[in-house]
């Protein structure tokens, strides 16, 4: 069962910002199942390094995992994205981002992208492009996906190598795979299945495979800490970005070596998940088996996962993170709405907040 956050007091320190109340059920994304919702204002400060912090995503993810990793490259030291389209590839257009964004990159202008990156860099809508020089990138794609296309595939890692030093981009491949999150799960799906939760059992743990390229050697992962998975409020997140595509609630996991008060430095990996495979569609399915808490347990690492949900207005009928502009137009920089919560949630979690207040 999920553990709500108020009830984390004895691993967060109460003058953190809990507000004891009791515990009980309720889901992230959508709506609570309490009357009085979740108790908590902001995310705690935890023992983090601030140059240990990555991201990924796939699908719409993964273009979000891409979009923040460019837009703030001075903090993300490496992005891990699947079956994802290169930065700005829709160019705020929902017809780019259902046509050559997915099935058929062909008519992706890469180079324009490249110029275009360095365009808002220089007029400081997201951090200059020398800092992602020496980032490291994972790239993943099945071979067998039906919705995103080998072309779009090669036109984003055309994108990262005209930007990031190439020995330091990897690439998979994989034969038989389709739109899915490959893990070793031998209760998945199989991995050439395309259907909810989107995690298949391609014989590849993925979320191991993929934090190794961005922080090197890493140890087998373990059995996740029973209660380090919780939910946050993102309530005032929304507030403070303006976004309204956000779920009322997030997930947090935290492992044994990084509660509060604990003296270790650990590393951060934002996870973004794909369309329909946020709570609002598949729950906790997608966070719980995609293979992240048991690297992340072993490996001092803090993982966020922030949560979108459908919505009529804005138009985001299947739950997707904003990669064509439904929530404006500046949606890829530093001050698109999505950006700038999932930032915000960052500073908290390395207490820039609590420092500047």
């Amino acid at each position: 069962m999920m553990v709500k956050w108020q009830c984390m007091a004895r691993w967060v320190a109460v003058g953190a910002m809990v507000a004891l109340a009791g515990c009980g059920g309720g889901r992230a994304g959508g709506g609570s199942d309490d009357a009085a919702g979740p108790q908590v204002a902001r995310l705690p400060q935890l023992p983090i390094d601030p140059g240990a912090v990555t991201v990924s995503g796939i699908s719409s993810g993964g273009a979000m995992a891409v979009q923040f990793h460019v837009a703030h490259s001075s903090l993300v030291r490496g992005v891990g994205a699947l079956a994802a389209p290169p930065y700005l590839c829709a160019e705020g257009s929902v017809r780019h981002a259902l046509g050559r964004c997915m099935k058929d990159g062909t008519g992706i202008p890469t180079a324009q992208l490249v110029e275009r990156t360095r365009e808002l860099a220089r007029d400081g809508a997201i951090d200059p492009v020398a800092d992602l020089a020496d980032d490291r990138v994972w790239l993943f794609r099945g071979a067998q996906d039906p919705y995103v296309g080998k072309s779009v595939a090669d036109a984003l890692e055309a994108y990262y190598q005209a930007l990031v030093r190439p020995e330091r981009v990897a690439r998979v491949e994989l034969p038989g795979a389709g739109h899915t999150f490959p893990t070793a799960d031998g209760t998945a799906p199989s991995c050439d299945v395309t259907e909810s939760p989107f995690v298949g059992n391609c014989g590849l743990d993925g979320a191991a495979v993929l934090l190794a390229q961005l922080y090197g050697d890493l140890a087998p992962g373990t059995a996740p800490s029973s209660d380090g998975l919780v939910e946050f409020d993102q309530r005032p997140y929304s507030e403070q970005s303006g976004s309204v595509g956000l779920g009322d609630r997030g997930w947090l996991f935290v492992p044994q070596a990084c509660r509060a008060g604990q003296a270790a430095s650990c590393s951060l990996h934002v996870v973004f998940h794909g369309c329909q495979q946020g709570a609002s569609f598949v729950g906790d399915a997608f966070v719980r088996r995609g293979g992240y808490l048991e690297v992340a347990e072993a490996n001092r690492m803090v993982l966020l996962f922030p949560q979108v949900e459908k919505s009529l207005q804005p138009l985001n009928a299947y739950g997707c993170w904003d990669w064509w502009g439904y929530e404006g137009e500046d949606y890829a920089t530093r001050g698109g709405r999505q950006v700038r919560a999932v930032r915000a949630m960052i500073a908290d979690l390395l207490g820039e907040a609590a420092a500047a207040r």
